[in-house]
């Protein structure tokens, strides 16, 4: 399964479990935050030549 979407499917379950505890949803709200932090630190170091060379002609 693309790693991407683990936090998109997290932040799903948290906004369906909202409607019956506000408590559980903040866990699963904080959950989603964390891992889309740790895809975007994970998947932005296999774009960090290509983001060095974008200012340099």
């Amino acid at each position: 399964m693309y790693i991407g979407f683990i936090p998109v499917l997290v932040a799903f379950f948290a906004a369906l479990s909202s409607l019956r505890s506000q408590k559980f949803a903040r866990i699963l709200w904080i959950v989603s935050s964390l891992l889309v932090v740790i895809w975007t630190i994970h998947h932005g170091r296999h774009h960090l030549p290509d983001l060095a060379t974008l200012g340099s002609w």
